[in-house]
Parts: structure tokens; C-alpha cells; sequence
């Protein structure tokens, strides 16, 4: 980072609101909606189940998120749920196999509940209560090695989030927990709204976290407010909403139609079972 843009970045948290949203959203890089040596899919093989939740648990611990523990993988309740998705991008390497770079899991929410109930339950009760149906994102993680300051592979992994909870889950909001470091970009170019704040959230062993609310109803409005006027790259109203469907998009939609594949009680079986198997693993001397 040069002099110019460390003095920038010092700088940028205390100025008003609206300068600091318009020099932000104006030095994004150009996105594309797809990428030659990244793949996209939604998870259904155990081994991939697995490999997202060891890369979760990898960088969670690096960010003291987590305690370590004999059991490599970040696992919640939630992922038994036979409406959680598990997403993950991968290299387009056969040698590689699929190897997770970057990971997210999405919740829907139901009798379980939704992972954020744990510390921001009133935030969500009022939610719930306008009879709105909503959705959290969570277990993020992207492999250090490959992040470079590349931000295709997580903006295209929230166009697939965008899609899926509005196309698949027919979501009213989109809610997220991060770091308070991360709020501005969530804020500033994501377009959430804060819900809550906590200074220790037991989640993430007390580390301080933010409740956000992407608002689907009418995101689309207000990211053609805010992007409808910048160029094609920078335009995030044409990245989430106009641009046709990616060749990940397209392969997705293949793997739908066959191939095996696990859902419903299937699949919570089988996160159940590979959970069982990892455990057992851990515990051979």
C-alpha cells in the first residue's frame, strides 16, 4: 500500500458519510461475473462438505474466532438443517481436485432458528414478527493463500448468496455477523443496515460483532440508486441484477438436473455421518 492511499484509508472513517461512500464506491476495481480458474457450485459431496468446514475452522483460528480443538472442522447445528446451503468456490484445476479457496454456508430460517439468534435474538424477533422471511450467511472463510486483494472471488460468492436467497429461499432479508473492521464495506459498498452491535458475541469466543440486514425488497432499487450511473465494472446494480447468468451459474443449474447429490434429510444425514467419521478419526491415537 502507497503513502497516498495508507493516508486515505487513515482518514476515510472520519469523513461524512456521503463524501466517504462516493471516494469508496468510486476506487472500486472493475468485477467480473466470472473467472477462468475459479469455479463456483453449491455443496453436496461429504468430501466437500468437509473441505469447506476445515477451511472454516483454519481461518477462524487464525482469527482467534475459535478455540483449537482435536477436531479440525467448524461445524454449527445449523449445517444438520436440511435447508442450509453450503457454497463454495474452487480451482478450476483437475489436479487440484476441489480444493475450497473461498466458502460461505446460508441459513434459512425455521424452527431452529438462525445461527445470530445466540446474541442478537431480539433484532431477529422484530424481523420475524412483521412476517418478513429471512436468511442469515455465515461460516465465511477464504483461503489466505489465494486472496491477493482479489475481490472477484467474494463479490461473485455474494452475487451466488444475492441469487440464491431471493431466487431459491424467496428471502425478504439477508442478515450477516461481522467484525467491526469489516462494517464499512458491508455498509459502504454492500448497502446493509446495522441491526445491532456487541461488544463480546459468545459465537466467536467474545470477539465484538455487528448484526446487518440487507433489506431484498428493495435492494435492487438502491444498488441502481448508488451503482445505476457507474461504469459497467464498477456498476454493482448490473453485477447483482442485470448481468446474465455466469458459466458457474449455468453449471449450477446443470447440477441440479443430475448427478448425486444430497438434500433434505439426505443430506442432513450425511453431514451428520461425516461429522461422526471426523470425530472418530480424531480420536485414533
Amino acid at each position: 500500500m502507497n503513502l497516498s492511499n495508507l493516508l486515505l484509508n487513515s482518514f476515510l472513517p472520519y469523513l461524512p458519510g456521503t463524501f466517504r461512500k462516493k471516494i469508496i464506491r468510486g476506487g472500486l476495481p472493475d468485477f467480473q461475473t466470472s473467472l477462468e480458474d475459479v469455479t463456483f457450485q453449491q455443496v453436496f459431496r461429504a468430501e466437500d462438505y468437509m473441505s469447506c468446514f476445515k477451511l472454516v475452522y483454519d481461518v477462524y483460528l487464525e482469527a482467534g474466532f475459535i478455540k483449537p480443538s482435536s477436531l479440525p472442522y467448524r461445524i454449527i447445528k445449523h449445517h444438520s438443517d436440511s435447508e442450509t446451503m453450503v457454497f463454495m468456490g474452487c480451482l478450476a484445476d483437475g489436479n487440484a481436485g476441489n480444493k475450497p479457496i473461498y466458502t460461505a454456508s446460508m441459513f434459512a430460517d425455521n424452527e431452529l432458528g438462525l445461527p445470530m439468534d445466540e446474541g442478537f435474538e431480539r433484532e431477529v424477533a422484530e424481523l420475524r414478527n412483521q412476517g418478513r422471511r429471512i436468511v442469515e450467511v455465515g461460516c465465511l472463510a477464504s483461503d489466505p493463500t489465494y486472496r491477493k486483494g482479489n475481490k472477484n472471488v467474494p463479490m461473485i460468492m455474494n452475487r451466488f448468496i444475492y441469487n440464491h436467497a431471493i431466487d431459491v429461499l424467496n428471502a425478504d432479508d439477508l442478515l450477516i455477523t461481522v467484525h467491526p473492521k469489516y462494517l464499512k464495506i458491508y455498509e459502504d459498498i454492500l448497502l446493509f443496515e446495522k441491526l445491532g452491535e456487541l461488544s463480546e458475541y459468545p459465537y466467536v469466543e467474545d470477539n465484538p460483532a455487528v448484526a446487518l440486514r440487507l433489506d431484498l425488497q428493495t435492494a435492487s432499487e438502491r444498488f441502481k440508486k448508488a451503482y445505476g450511473n457507474k461504469p459497467i465494472g464498477k456498476n454493482l446494480y448490473h453485477f447483482f441484477f442485470e448481468s446474465g447468468p455466469t458459466p458457474d451459474d449455468l453449471q449450477l443449474e446443470q447440477e441440479k438436473e443430475g448427478g448425486e447429490k444430497y438434500h433434505g434429510a439426505d443430506k442432513k444425514n450425511l453431514v451428520i455421518n461425516a461429522y461422526s467419521a471426523a470425530l472418530q478419526a480424531a480420536m485414533v491415537p
